[in-house]
C-alpha cells in the first residue's frame, strides 16, 4: 500500500458525506416523511462524481501490482454484488443492479493498462474525455438488461443508484490521470508539494476518508434504523 495524504482522505470524506446527506434525505422522502425532495429532480451526482474521481486518483496512491488491482476489484464487485441482493428483497421496484461500488469494482479492474508509470497522464485523461463524450450519444438509447453497465438501461428500468461505465468510467480515468500528475509514482509531486500541513480541524473528515468503504456499506441501515426508531409509523405504513 501506498501514503496516505491528508487532502486526499478529505475530499474523499467530503463526498462520502455529500452521499450520506443524499440518502438521508432519500429514504426520508421514501418513508414519506417529506415531500419536498424529489430524487428525480435533486440529483446526487455531484458528491458521486467526486467520489468516483477520487477512487481514480487512488488507484495511483495504492502502488499495487495488477494482481492486487485485481484482487481490489473483485472484492468491490462482490461488495456490490451484496447491496444488490439485499435491494432486491427489501426494495425490488428500485433495485441496485450497478451501483457505484460495482462501477469502482469493474472500473478497478479495466483501469490496469492505464496505471503503469510508463503511460503519461494524458493517456487516461483522452480516455476518461472520450468515454464521457460518448455517453452524450447514448442518451435515449435504450439496450437490455446485458447493456445495463454501458449506460443503456431497458425501458423502464428504475434504481436507487446507478452509475454505468459510460460515463463514469470516464471520471474514474480523469481521477487517475490527476494522480498521475499530483502524486507521480505515489508521492506529491511539485504541485502536491505545496499543499501546507493538515489543519487540526480536518482530522474528523480525514477519518471518514480513512474509512469510506465500511461507512458506506453500514450508513443505509443505519439511517434506516434511525428512521424507524424516530419515526416507527411512517416505516410500518410504507411496510404494510
Amino acid at each position: 500500500m501506498g501514503e496516505r495524504y491528508y487532502e486526499v482522505d478529505a475530499v474523499r470524506g467530503t463526498a462520502l458525506l455529500l452521499m450520506v446527506l443524499y440518502h438521508t434525505l432519500f429514504c426520508l422522502s421514501l418513508f414519506s416523511i417529506i415531500t419536498w425532495f424529489d430524487p428525480q429532480v435533486i440529483s446526487g451526482a455531484a458528491g458521486a462524481a467526486v467520489f468516483i474521481f477520487i477512487a481514480g486518483l487512488s488507484l495511483i496512491l495504492a502502488g499495487r501490482r495488477p494482481s492486487g488491482v485485481v484482487r481490489r476489484g473483485v472484492q468491490l464487485l462482490l461488495l456490490g454484488l451484496i447491496i444488490t441482493a439485499v435491494t432486491a428483497v427489501v426494495y425490488p421496484q428500485g433495485c441496485v443492479v450497478f451501483g457505484i461500488l460495482h462501477l469502482i469494482g469493474c472500473g478497478t479492474i479495466l483501469s490496469i493498462p492505464f496505471l503503469s508509470e510508463t503511460v503519461k497522464w494524458y493517456v487516461p485523461a483522452a480516455a476518461g474525455l472520450g468515454i464521457i463524450i460518448l455517453s452524450c450519444f447514448l442518451q435515449g438509447i435504450s439496450g437490455n438488461l446485458l447493456l445495463l453497465p454501458f449506460g443503456m438501461p431497458y425501458p423502464g428500468f428504475t434504481s436507487i443508484d446507478y452509475e454505468p461505465l459510460i460515463p463514469w468510467f470516464g471520471v474514474m480515468l480523469l481521477g487517475i490521470s490527476a494522480g498521475k500528475i499530483l502524486y507521480p509514482s505515489g508521492k506529491r509531486g511539485a504541485l502536491a508539494s505545496r499543499i501546507p500541513p493538515m489543519p487540526a480541524a480536518l482530522s474528523p473528515l480525514c477519518f471518514v476518508g480513512r474509512h469510506t468503504l465500511l461507512i458506506y456499506m453500514l450508513h443505509i441501515p443505519v439511517i434506516i434504523l434511525l428512521i424507524f426508531l424516530i419515526f416507527p409509523d411512517a416505516v410500518f405504513a410504507f411496510l404494510f
